[in-house]
């Protein structure tokens, strides 16, 4: 005799949540919010703290594009497949890109008359050199992170559910066949 609380079986009708099916639901909701955010703020978080330079549009023409158009397809191609959402593994790895992408926008330097970082501007002149140093690893750990989280957003929706799975060998010994082999994902 067993209570009705004490069923592991779900109702009928009802299905079972897929491990980090939560995290991946919130991560992507929260992703298109951050993916037109952090670019933003890269581009612009200068012209509020009144620290724009000469470099501030290079800033805006290059950074924040390409971390808006890879965060975008990686979330976008999920969305119009069966998987729904991006990957507990990309999920992580583009967390990682946009938080460094907020970092980032503290910390670019810039040149010009009264131009500074953001991190220099409310920190004063000694945090000039500190932003300096952190600004290339931090843009270059978001740049890979973007491009490794689009990649594996993108291949591990075309396995259905996103939930990252290998490729079995007969998916293997397809690839090399039809007419786009290599869009084939």
């Amino acid at each position: 005799m067993s209570s009705s609380l004490d069923s592991s079986s779900p109702t009928p009708g009802s299905h079972r949540p897929e491990s980090g099916e939560g995290f991946r639901r919130w991560t992507a909701r929260l992703g298109w919010v951050l993916a037109v955010a952090i670019p933003a703020w890269m581009a612009v978080g200068r012209v509020l703290t009144d620290s724009a330079g000469n470099l501030t549009p290079v800033y805006a023409a290059t950074l924040a594009p390409v971390l808006l158009v890879l965060s975008v397809v990686a979330l976008a191609v999920p969305a119009r497949r069966q998987a729904r959402y991006p990957s507990v593994r990309a999920c992580t790895v583009l967390l990682i890109s946009w938080v460094c992408g907020i970092a980032l926008g503290f910390t670019l330097p810039d040149t010009g008359e009264g131009a500074s970082s953001v991190l220099g501007a409310w920190a004063g002149p000694g945090a000039e050199g500190a932003a300096a140093a952190l600004s290339n690893p931090l843009g270059i750990i978001m740049l890979f992170m973007a491009i490794t989280g689009c990649v594996v957003s993108i291949r591990h929706s075309a396995h259905g559910e996103g939930n990252g799975r290998s490729r079995d060998a007969t998916e293997d010994d397809a690839q090399g066949t039809g007419f786009f082999p290599v869009l084939d994902v």
